[in-house]
């Protein structure tokens, strides 16, 4: 019963912290998770404590919501989700992560490339590959953030846009994973605590970011895209 208190604690804090920054509570989460639950348990179970933080997150600052992004995006996850689904054994994922680290990277930091025209199909393209490898590696949330980074939104549009395309990218999973035989359903305890604790962190952690002056949050984020750039190329070369 302690290890279940203190994972529902630990959902309520990472909950709070994204709903402030907009990233990392989820990989936090899923990183602390091996400690309490069975390895082919977390995935799944991180999806759908993530469905209802992320989708919480989305909710409480709907007005700032940017559909035109959100809504190719769900079109790359679904194609993504339902491909990555299929190949699950296929794929080596070893340096995976240094490939998300460095478009993080170059994102964040590298030039802005200017095109006569808008780029079609980056949003579809984001969401079918970050959608494919969360169903393998599970957080991979700082893609689609850095990404609208670039596009300038502003802090509270950012959060909630990027929180509603996670949520789209954890309910196929959910789907996914239902389809693929997980059981959900001998773990509803532990879901149920932690759901109620991230819906809890997301209100309080978008109090506290309306809070934030914009300025200080966008060289926050950047910096907070880079450490987990920075930890995802370490842990991966270690």
């Amino acid at each position: 019963m302690t290890n279940e208190i203190l994972l529902v604690l630990l959902a309520l804090g990472t909950s709070t912290l994204t709903a402030i920054t907009g990233i990392g509570g989820g990989m936090m989460l899923i990183a602390i998770m091996p400690g309490f639950l069975p390895a082919a348990a977390i995935v799944p179970v991180h999806a759908i404590v993530q469905l209802f933080s992320n989708s919480s997150r989305a909710f409480f600052g709907l007005r700032f919501l940017r559909w035109e992004f959100v809504l190719a995006f769900i079109s790359g996850s679904i194609l993504g989700g339902l491909v990555v689904a299929g190949i699950t054994q296929e794929i080596n994922l070893e340096y995976t992560p240094l490939i998300i680290a460095a478009y993080i990277l170059f994102t964040v930091w590298g030039p802005k490339l200017e095109f006569k025209k808008p780029l079609k199909g980056e949003f579809l393209v984001i969401g079918a590959v970050q959608t494919g490898l969360s169903m393998l590696v599970g957080a991979t949330g700082p893609l689609g953030q850095a990404a609208l980074l670039r596009k300038g939104l502003q802090r509270d549009a950012l959060v909630v846009t990027a929180a509603l395309m996670m949520t789209f990218t954890h309910l196929i999973k959910i789907m996914l994973f239902t389809l693929l035989g997980f059981s959900f359903i001998s773990y509803w305890q532990i879901i149920v605590g932690m759901s109620v604790a991230v819906v809890a962190g997301a209100l309080l952690g978008t109090h506290i970011r309306y809070k934030i002056p914009e300025d200080v949050y966008r060289k926050a984020l950047k910096w907070a895209l880079t450490l987990l750039a920075l930890r995802m190329i370490y842990i991966t070369l270690a």
